[in-house]
């Protein structure tokens, strides 16, 4: 008996590691390089005022670094379906790159990916988690 429980506790163990609610795969804050990510509110691409020094630094760093360019990345939280969480990661990826732009940064130096809910940074399933999935990351190139 105490064989079977002992072993039960590894299989009950594992499984609370592989649903743990914080589980994160990268760290927040920085994406690449000197870029840093930005946090969308729910189903908005607008950008919050409180990312604006973000992306004003992220600009400041790409003009810096005139012979790297960026793919802008945008994700969404697990709600909504697929298509859905893709059209509006491309509205969060294009908000943040026309953002750039107004700052001055080419055009033809950015690019654009949606990857909807595909690459969560936090993985589990209430809005400590989804805050961090709702984001634009910065990649350079």
């Amino acid at each position: 008996m105490r064989k079977v429980m002992w072993m039960g506790t590894f299989v009950v163990a594992g499984l609370m590691m592989v649903t743990g609610c914080a589980q994160q795969k990268r760290s927040a804050g920085k994406a690449t390089d000197g870029l840093n990510r930005i946090h969308f509110d729910f189903d908005k691409s607008n950008i919050k005022s409180e990312f604006e020094p973000v992306l004003r630094n992220n600009a400041a760093w790409l003009q810096a670094h005139s012979k790297k360019n960026v793919v802008v990345e945008g994700h969404c939280d697990e709600r909504g379906s697929n298509e859905y969480n893709i059209a509006l990661g491309e509205r969060r990826a294009n908000a943040a790159k026309n953002y750039l732009k107004n700052l001055g940064v080419a055009a033809n130096r950015m690019d654009s990916i949606s990857y909807g809910e595909e690459r969560p940074m936090a993985t589990c399933h209430e809005e400590s988690c989804w805050w961090q999935n709702r984001r634009a990351e910065f990649v350079a190139k």
